[in-house]
């Protein structure tokens, strides 16, 4: 006889927690899929594409939300939009995940890297400025990458991008729900990427992602982008590749939007927590909104002293803790990279964040009593190692 009873759920496990919360919509998403017979690019990759529209903004059409096979490929896609082609130079922050920096390897250009700003983890305007004005050739593109759920400072990239002529696309795979000023961040740049890998704030079972354009006149460009550049008879009429976003996944993701405000508000929830317990603890330092917007806590980095980073690393998973590390390598430290561009970045703060930052367990489904359990380790190696 069939248990009906939930299996054990790893409160860490937030994928595992999210696949059994939302077994029902599953079950939904494959009847409907069943009953339209439409496997790709059917009438689920429609109501995902205006339901998610018109919760980044109302005013938004539908038409400008392109659903697409992953995140990276959302990246790549804008910045074919772009007009980047092999050899051109794209600009993003060297501290991010690794993929922003595949998709711009996929194009064969050529990226140039941002250090972070004085405070926090998103790339420096500053810095941006200066690489742009001193530019011996254009800068086509440059990708702020709202790292964690930290939102970047749009204002004053935007008027960079506009000054110097280049195109801004937001990356915005970790920010599902932070919001610039009033707005959800993705409304600034010329594109914006999401991403719906089963981590997200918005998750799906499996792979998926989304481009938001904010021109109309770079929607049909993008669309048949995803679509081997063919026009509504099939005609390939630009340049193209195969990445649709999976019509169950858009099912799923449909009816996973209407509870996404209550998970981000969860989120927000256990980053109270954290600070509740772990506030005033010696150099610790806690992450939280900023000047520029508000955080949605995709991920919770905290910074402490490189000298006791890895003992609190080692500590914590000794007693069962899930921290980690986002991420332990800058995209210029890696080893491929080096290989094909050399090693003549000058990026000292984010050089000097790398040793200092451990990623504390995160999500709309995690116990109070396992906040209070890492308090609980890393309370007394912070008080010894200050």
């Amino acid at each position: 006889m069939m248990s009906l009873l939930p299996p054990r759920l790893d409160p860490f496990n937030f994928p595992q927690q999210e696949a059994w919360r939302d077994r029902h919509l599953l079950r939904r998403a494959q009847r409907r899929l069943i009953r339209s017979g439409q496997t790709i690019l059917g009438p689920g990759v429609a109501a995902f594409e205006a339901a998610f529209a018109t919760w980044l903004d109302r005013d938004l059409s539908p038409e400008h939300v392109v659903g697409v096979a992953s995140g990276t490929d959302a990246l790549e896609l804008a910045l074919r939009a772009c007009g980047v082609e092999a050899g051109d130079r794209v600009a993003l922050p060297a501290h991010t995940a690794y993929a922003t920096l595949a998709a711009v390897l996929r194009l064969q250009a050529r990226p140039v890297f941002v250090d972070l700003a004085p405070t926090g983890a998103v790339l420096c305007p500053d810095h941006l400025q200066t690489l742009l004005s001193q530019a011996v050739e254009p800068i086509r593109a440059v990708i702020a990458v709202h790292l964690y759920g930290e939102v970047c400072d749009l204002t004053t990239l935007v008027a960079l991008c506009d000054r110097y002529g280049t195109s801004l696309i937001e990356d915005c795979a970790q920010a599902c729900g932070s919001r610039h000023g009033t707005k959800s961040v993705g409304l600034q740049g010329r594109f914006a990427c999401f991403s719906f890998y089963p981590t997200k704030n918005l998750a799906a079972l499996g792979d998926g992602g989304a481009v938001l354009v904010n021109r109309r006149d770079d929607v049909t460009t993008l669309r048949r982008l995803r679509f081997y550049g063919w026009n509504g008879e099939r005609e390939a009429v630009q340049m193209g590749v195969n990445s649709r976003l999976d019509e169950l996944q858009a099912w799923l993701l449909r009816d996973k939007l209407p509870q996404l405000n209550r998970r981000l508000a969860q989120r927000r929830q256990v980053a109270q927590w954290y600070r509740q317990a772990l506030e005033g603890l010696p150099a610790l330092q806690l992450p939280h909104d900023g000047e520029h917007g508000r955080h949605s806590y995709h991920l919770y980095v905290v910074r402490l002293p490189a000298a006791i980073r890895d003992k609190a690393l080692g500590a914590c998973r000794g007693a069962g803790l899930p921290v980690g590390l986002h991420y332990p390598l800058a995209c210029h430290q890696h080893t491929h990279v080096i290989q094909r561009f050399g090693r003549s970045w000058s990026l000292p703060r984010t050089e000097a964040l790398l040793p200092t930052i451990l990623s504390l367990p995160l999500h709309p489904y995690l116990p109070r009593r396992e906040v209070r359990r890492l308090a609980a380790v890393l309370g007394p190696l912070l008080a010894q190692g200050h």
